[in-house]
């Protein structure tokens, strides 16, 4: 199944188009992706805050279980996707929970494949030390790719730095995404954020050649800025999160309303 994903992946890319992948965390906003002409889903804890008015950052507070919040509305993502393949964002750190189990979650629902988020990339370097020493870090990231990819499916993996991408290139690896932190309207940063996804690019690449890499948070928060972006950047495509679904939706409910407040026309 990959492989036919990947290289419908790949056609678009050669024909002048980015490849783009929509984050979303609602039937409803997965319905709204594919008609924009998303090429691929995601649906992941995150993002089902986003959708709730919360911080996507509780994600990585001990507040919920982040599996469980992807596995609740992958059904409804998965509903709304018609023929748009689906990949489910995974935490893999809890050693109470066995990867291959997660996997068999995901196929059994019918995703078309997996990524590493919640990820360890997020904290800082103190807490992600004590993880990484305990067994419970980022090589358990790199172990749900590598077991999702020998198992034939989709793999996409969040990469914080060119050591990231190059571990989970290896690792089996389909696709890389290039984070550049959470998303922010700061047009400022964006030669900034050329030269770092272009590191990681440049690492994953490196690892294998056939990888794909998507970009996504930082400065990268609204179509003008990512074109510009893409226009100089080794990658090949932009992941979307709160710029596709949180503004827009925000955004669009408010106008909605407003126009129903206007007042009556007299006569």
């Amino acid at each position: 199944m990959a492989e036919d994903i990947l290289a419908a992946f790949r056609d678009t890319i050669n024909g002048g188009r980015p490849l783009i992948m929509a984050g979303v965390g609602s039937g409803l906003t997965a319905g709204g992706a594919v008609k924009g002409g998303a090429d691929l889903l995601a649906t992941y804890s995150t993002a089902v805050y986003r959708c709730r008015g919360m911080p996507s950052l509780l994600s990585f507070l001990p507040y919920d279980n982040a599996n469980d919040l992807t596995f609740t509305v992958a059904p409804e993502v998965l509903a709304n996707a018609g023929t748009c393949p689906v990949i489910l964002g995974l935490g893999a750190h809890n050693p109470d929970q066995p990867i291959d189990a997660l996997l068999d979650r995901a196929e059994a629902l019918g995703a078309a494949g997996v990524m590493n988020e919640p990820f360890i990339g997020m904290y800082g370097q103190e807490i992600r030390a004590e993880l990484d020493a305990a067994g419970c870090g980022f090589q358990r990231e790199v172990e749900l790719i590598s077991r999702a990819a020998q198992r034939g499916l989709l793999t996409f993996a969040w990469a914080f730095s060119p050591e990231e991408a190059r571990a989970l290139s290896e690792a089996g690896a389909c696709l890389i995404g290039a984070m550049l932190g959470p998303t922010r309207t700061d047009e400022l940063a964006l030669d900034q954020a050329i030269a770092d996804a272009d590191c990681i690019a440049d690492a994953a690449l490196e690892a294998n050649p056939n990888v794909l890499v998507l970009a996504h948070g930082g400065p990268l928060a609204s179509p003008p800025v990512v074109k510009a972006f893409l226009k100089h950047s080794r990658c090949h495509g932009y992941a979307t999160g709160s710029s596709a679904e949180r503004y827009p939706v925000t955004r669009a409910v408010s106008e909605a309303v407003a126009a129903f407040r206007e007042p009556r026309q007299s006569g």
